[in-house]
């Protein structure tokens, strides 16, 4: 019986009766049980979730857009991106306020294709739970600079302000990885 072949044999006997008694049919039985009713918990769950609407926003818990999910998209938004981040190498205060309106009208699509409610951008905004965007404030507070450049004809914007305010729509982005 000291012979390691033997001990060997013993287990994977004593293994095999175990896997043919009752006992295991019963242990069988009930963890199929089991099984069939989380399979049918995780059904009622989908359905009170919407299961009717889209697949997609029941799985993900929300609704991203592609540029935020598929690679081609995300690239495209991210050249899209570094233009609008281009106008900042010169001094001109045109494109310093044009990058700032671009960048507003970019994160404004994003998020209007992310399904908040509202009319318009400020409303969006307003519509998120801090929770759900990690710098909402600081769109916030960019989106009413974006406000000011539009209504405010004497409005000065130093390239200090616009670099800070595309830093919180970089931040957007980044959160959402399609800037690195």
């Amino acid at each position: 019986m000291n012979n390691p072949d033997n001990i060997i044999l013993v287990v994977v006997d004593g293994l095999i009766n175990f896997y043919n008694s009752t006992t295991f049919a019963v242990i069988k039985f009930i963890l199929g049980i089991y099984a069939a009713v989380l399979f049918v918990d995780i059904i009622l769950l989908l359905i009170q979730r919407g299961l009717g609407g889209d697949i997609k926003d029941t799985f993900l818990g929300m609704n991203l857009p592609r540029e935020f999910v598929r690679k081609r998209p995300k690239d495209k938004l991210k050249i899209k991106w570094e233009k609008i981040k281009s106008k900042l190498d010169n001094d001109n205060k045109a494109d310093l306020k044009m990058a700032i309106i671009e960048a507003d009208d970019l994160i404004d699509d994003l998020i209007k294709k992310m399904k908040y409610p509202g009319d318009n951008f400020g409303e969006r905004l307003e519509n998120i739970n801090p929770g759900q965007i990690e710098n909402i404030e600081d769109l916030k507070k960019s989106h009413l600079m974006r406000n000011r450049i539009i209504h405010e004809e004497k409005f000065e914007l130093t390239k200090k302000e616009a670099e800070e305010i595309l830093a919180s729509y970089e931040e957007f982005l980044r959160a959402f990885e399609v800037v690195d």
